[in-house]
């Protein structure tokens, strides 16, 4: 009887340490990343009236870079690099003045654009993968260069009635993203990628009373790339 009963144990033992195996090589592992699209600035940011915060920021472009690390079957590490060139919306700032000057004289404007540095690490939620698909949810803090472009605003009749140099300032960072990465091979596959990022970064204004301006930043990339399991 014991003769009998070695084959079904020894099936069983061979399944579970099949299944471990397989189960270790899913849950810990590691990914990289490479992705780029648009990102499209919103709320104070994006607003187009002479207020306190608005930044008058129009969609622009960037790069990101993403690592992952798999700690389990439903948690890992992340870690990201991205930059991102967001534009200054020159006519709609111009429009302001125009309303405000009752259209008096000619007005023009030049600026440069809005550019974000950031390097940010967190944690990641996954599902697990269905039919050679995952889905992450992407929790990071970190920290970010934000460039203010240069700003000139020249009138026929007044002459150069407002100006801000290009600064660099530092701030911290939050971000929150979906991923859905998508396996074409067992290590290759494309990845869909949206995320929003948000800082307030102080910038220097020397024609101000205050000598600096808090600026919130707040934009969201929507990208697709390249994902790579190492």
């Amino acid at each position: 009887m014991l003769n009998h009963m070695k084959k079904p144990v020894l099936a069983i033992l061979l399944i579970l340490v099949t299944t471990l195996v397989t189960a270790q090589k899913e849950n810990k592992k590691s990914l990289v990343g490479i992705n780029s699209g648009i990102s499209i600035p919103f709320d104070d940011f994006a607003d187009k009236k002479m207020e306190n915060y608005s930044g008058f920021a129009a969609p622009g472009a960037n790069i990101e870079i993403d690592f992952f690390r798999y700690t389990g079957r439903f948690f890992g590490l992340s870690a990201n690099i991205g930059y991102s060139n967001i534009f200054f919306n020159e006519k709609a700032y111009k429009s302001e003045y125009d309303r405000i000057l009752n259209n008096y004289g000619k007005t023009a404007v030049t600026a440069g654009n809005y550019q974000m540095l950031k390097g940010l690490i967190g944690l990641i939620l996954k599902i697990p993968e269905i039919r050679n698909a995952e889905l992450l949810l992407v929790f990071q803090l970190g920290g970010s260069m934000n460039v203010h472009p240069d700003l000139l605003v020249t009138n026929s009749e007044l002459g150069e009635i407002n100006s801000v140099k290009k600064d660099t300032e530092w701030s911290t960072m939050s971000n929150t993203g979906i991923k859905i990465n998508y396996y074409l091979t067992e290590k290759y596959g494309i990845s869909l990628n949206y995320n929003l990022n948000f800082t307030k970064p102080a910038f220097n204004d020397e024609t101000s009373v205050e000598q600096t301006f808090f600026l919130p930043v707040r934009y969201q990339n929507i990208n697709v790339g390249l994902v790579i399991n190492l």
